[in-house]
């Protein structure tokens, strides 16, 4: 995977300004031989317009973002706790704390879209709550959205905020199990692609390490020689 730099730059980038800044990439990679981060680059999709909100969001309020993804732990313990059937979990009050959160920064999103010349419509401000509560709740999808680096909107999946209301006596119709379904595939994969992100991010931070103790190394020898070539002047 490409150097992180390159990557918070891309993603920094005004929306429209994307596609042509990542093919750039693209092409500096490949011609500096690093082919496979080339093609890592190359696969990268211009991140929708709630996507692109939120990752702005993520660089131009990243307190305010930390202190979301705090929430969305604190929510996803206390549905851990009133699962496990402890006293003194308060799912509806995180809950509660998520949402505040969330719509402050909904609001900062609708700023940085109305500056960038977009129309933040109640659609796109729909999509961009949803977002920030689905990805603040999931751990993979939190990575992302403080870095700042998601490519399309986060949905909920599981109990979410959602688990301190009574359970419905009837059991789900079959549209409503597939779109669960759907849903819980979704979050697999998106947390699929996380893993194998953080592996390549990995991959990358080593051979980069490698090549500078080779570099190292050689310079140690240069300067060794050096030493002895003056050690032999000096005879």
């Amino acid at each position: 995977m490409p150097a992180d730099r390159d990557l918070d730059r891309l993603y920094g980038l005004p929306r429209e300004e994307f596609t042509s800044a990542r093919n750039a990439l693209v092409r500096e990679l490949q011609k500096a031989g690093r082919k496979d981060e080339a093609e890592d680059v190359r696969a990268l999709k211009k991140p929708s317009v709630s996507a692109w909100a939120v990752n702005q969001l993520a660089r131009q309020h990243p307190q305010e973002v930390a202190e979301l993804v705090q929430a969305g732990d604190a929510l996803r313990k206390a549905q851990r706790d009133v699962l496990a059937g402890k006293e003194g979990a308060d799912v509806r009050a995180e809950s509660r704390s998520q949402h505040n959160l969330a719509d402050e920064l909904v609001g900062a999103a609708r700023e940085i879209l109305e500056q960038a010349g977009a129309k933040a419509t109640p659609t796109t401000a729909q999509r961009i709550s949803g977002t920030l509560r689905a990805a603040s709740s999931d751990p993979a999808a939190a990575k992302l959205l403080r870095k700042g680096r998601l490519s399309e909107d986060v949905e909920s999946v599981g109990f979410g905020p959602l688990l301190h209301v009574a359970p419905q006596r009837k059991g789900r119709s079959r549209p409503q199990r597939d779109r669960a379904r759907e849903r819980a595939a979704a979050q697999k994969k998106r947390k699929r692609e996380a893993v194998a992100q953080a592996r390549q991010e990995a991959a990358a931070a080593r051979k980069a390490a490698e090549k500078a103790e080779r570099e190292a190394k050689r310079a140690r020898e240069r300067a060794e020689a050096a030493e002895r070539r003056v050690a032999s002047l000096e005879r």
